[in-house]
């Protein structure tokens, strides 16, 4: 096989996997209109995960995720050896600040503490699902989201 061959074996593996991720995202779009009748997708427009790094402790290190997805998302540490050994920070509500920095705000869910620790403790992965049916009630009056600082520690 040449490598001219190679190459446009993965051209096409390329094209097919941006095509397949395009219509993925275009089977979870919700487009409705805006309250000045405006079309709007708001699937684009306010669904977010970001997920930052923080202090390296030789042994373990810090991961913080930020996000107001509501359908299932799953976070993990980098290494599949790697497990979650502390929930250092969680709020779903109206957190705020950065990474090894959070603050909580004043309409979060009481249980969200303990719903992180169930789910991400001693594990490589978790999944959360940014929702009151998960976390309980958040009484704000705005869109609720989630922030959560864990510690993995490497095997």
């Amino acid at each position: 096989m040449d490598t001219t061959h190679s190459c446009r074996r993965g051209y096409i593996l390329l094209l097919v996997l941006s095509y397949s991720s395009v219509f993925g995202l275009a089977s979870n779009m919700s487009i409705s209109n805006d309250t000045s009748g405006n079309k709007t997708d708001s699937f684009f427009e306010s669904q977010s995960t970001s997920t930052e790094w923080g202090t390296d402790m030789g042994n373990k290190y810090i991961m913080c995720t930020e996000s107001n997805m509501e359908i299932p998302w799953m976070i993990s540490c980098k290494k599949s050896k790697e497990v979650f050994t502390r929930i250092n920070f969680a709020d779903y509500g109206n957190p705020s600040g950065k990474c090894e920095h959070y603050r909580h705000g004043n309409c979060g869910a009481k249980s969200t503490m303990e719903v992180a620790k169930k789910n991400c403790l001693g594990k490589h992965q978790c999944v959360f699902k940014v929702s009151d049916e998960m976390f309980g009630t958040s009484h704000c009056k705005k869109e609720a989201k989630f922030f959560v600082q864990l510690t993995c520690t490497k095997a």
